[in-house]
């Protein structure tokens, strides 16, 4: 009997002094991305670009970068200081431009529209844009946005989503 109380006071000890060792939860210095999906439905044809606008500015399309060169056989080769040869550098691509802005939208599919959120805290509310070729204004819709914790119970910070957002354009 005496052996099994022992057990336990020590099973106790040790459970009472591991907090107060310094075991806590290291997170890592990770940076995640929150995003917003919209569909548009109604006259989806009208619709040339979606825009994402908070009192900060106004989304802006995601940069397109340039392709890649393709590795060609080559007549100009240059040797290397070890000895061998490589291909002569050729014209150089320039890395792709971000615009100005927190907010990035690209069109995911015919009805489909994803924003991505650079730095800083996520919007709760927004107004959605949908324009025309030209440029101009064809519907605007206020929206009220919920953010939630991809793993709630997770002691280290990491994404959050929110439902996609249906954007009504045309009648209603």
């Amino acid at each position: 009997m005496k052996t099994g109380r022992g057990i336990l006071g020590i099973a106790a000890l040790i459970a009472a002094t591991l907090p107060a060792a310094g075991c806590s939860t290291a997170c890592p210095a990770i940076g995640y991305v929150s995003g917003l999906e919209v569909i548009v439905e109604g006259d989806v044809a009208a619709v040339d670009e979606v825009q994402l606008c908070t009192d900060e500015g106004c989304s802006a399309p995601g940069p397109t970068a340039a392709p890649a060169p393709s590795v060609a056989v080559t007549d100009h080769w240059v040797q290397l200081p070890n000895g061998g040869f490589s291909p002569a550098p050729g014209p150089s691509v320039p890395p792709p431009t971000y615009p100005d802005t927190r907010y990035i939208g690209n069109r995911a599919g015919d009805n489909t529209w994803k924003f991505t959120f650079i730095l800083g805290p996520v919007p709760t509310n927004i107004t959605l844009r949908a324009l025309a070729d030209g440029g101009s204004v064809v519907a605007e819709q206020e929206n009220d946005l919920e953010w939630s914790r991809e793993v709630p119970f997770n002691p280290c910070p990491g994404p959050i989503s929110t439902p996609p957002v249906v954007f009504m354009v045309g009648e209603r």
